[in-house]
């Protein structure tokens, strides 16, 4: 006869399988570090019912690691197109799914081998999604975010939140959304940067969900160092790459979320400004870049008028020759 902690134990775990769950990785040229994601999955006490792996047109070994993996496990499946982007990729891989969950996981990452488990745990009747707290991985210091003041978050906190609140923010690999609110969605493939962010914010704009948090950091998010200063990172055709999903954001807000979006994009106008102005100083020829940061902060709408924002916007090049070296 089960003693009562193996009935709770039997009965949690019946619970947990019953929710299943497709995982999306869309990826391209990462055949150093998927073997790694995919890993840190298969060996978590839950596993994903569906792991599909969207090669985005990769030109390395990437394709011959996914295979590998769908050869040797039957809930791994390998998809191929053509190189046109992650949000192609995700939607290709929303068309594929089939599970009752959706999960989004990035090929340069890895998560914790509770991560489904807790999340998993988590859903209840009155949710339709999970959020997790993550590790940030950056020039070797390891940072968790979690500890959000609330276990249970509805739209429109959570709309301010993915702008404002380091525990929460705009990414999808810490999410798990209910497939019957977000299967017949797409993600916008002309939006190179915040992609993940404008698709949250449209589908909580428009219909009123709940998602329960687990105060927990279960995934790793790796933040590789990459230049900042080619046009392919920051600008495309002269466009900073995150304008485009600012404005679409900005023209589809309700004047209670504007001051959010405006703080989230005057952030990363500003970081972006930082960091072209390191490079300014070592040498690289990036000012016709500075040059559309400092208009583009200079026609934001911002209250806040900070001393290093105002010489962004006035005098970023001399302003950058006053700081240490080092900077």
């Amino acid at each position: 006869m089960l003693s009562l902690i193996e009935v709770v134990v039997y009965l949690t775990y019946n619970q947990i399988m019953n929710k299943t769950i497709t995982t999306i990785i869309p990826f391209f040229n990462s055949e150093a570090t998927l073997p790694r994601m995919l890993d840190s999955i298969l060996a978590g006490s839950v596993v994903p019912d569906e792991i599909i792996l969207v090669d985005d047109g990769s030109t390395d070994n990437s394709k011959q690691v996914a295979q590998s993996y769908a050869c040797k496990y039957p809930m791994v499946k390998y998809i191929y197109k053509s190189h046109s982007g992650v949000s192609a990729a995700r939607n290709l891989g929303l068309a594929k799914a089939s599970c009752e969950w959706i999960s989004f996981l990035d090929a340069d990452d890895y998560i914790e081998p509770n991560m489904y488990e807790a999340m998993v745990s988590a859903i209840d009747d009155n949710c339709q999604g999970v959020i997790c707290g993550y590790f940030t991985h950056k020039d070797d210091i390891v940072t968790d975010y979690c500890n959000y003041h609330s276990s249970t978050i509805d739209s429109n906190e959570l709309i301010n939140a993915m702008f404002t609140v380091d525990a929460i923010k705009g990414f999808l690999w810490n999410r798990l959304f209910n497939a019957s609110f977000i299967r017949d969605r797409l993600f916008n493939e002309s939006i190179l940067a915040c992609e993940d962010l404008l698709f949250q914010y449209e589908l909580l704009s428009s219909t009123s969900l709940t998602f329960n948090y687990v105060n927990k950091p279960l995934y790793h998010y790796v933040q590789t160092v990459v230049s900042a200063t080619g046009e392919s990172n920051l600008f495309k055709d002269g466009t900073f790459i995150y304008k485009p999903a600012f404005d679409l954001m900005l023209s589809m807000a309700d004047d209670k979320n504007v001051p959010a979006i405006i703080e989230s994009y005057n952030g990363t106008l500003e970081y972006s400004m930082y960091t072209l102005l390191k490079s300014y100083r070592n040498g690289m020829n990036v000012l016709s870049y500075i040059r559309i940061i400092q208009k583009l902060l200079r026609d934001l709408p911002y209250q806040r008028k900070s001393l290093h924002r105002l010489a962004y916007c006035y005098c970023p090049v001399l302003y950058s020759l006053t700081l240490p070296h080092e900077f």
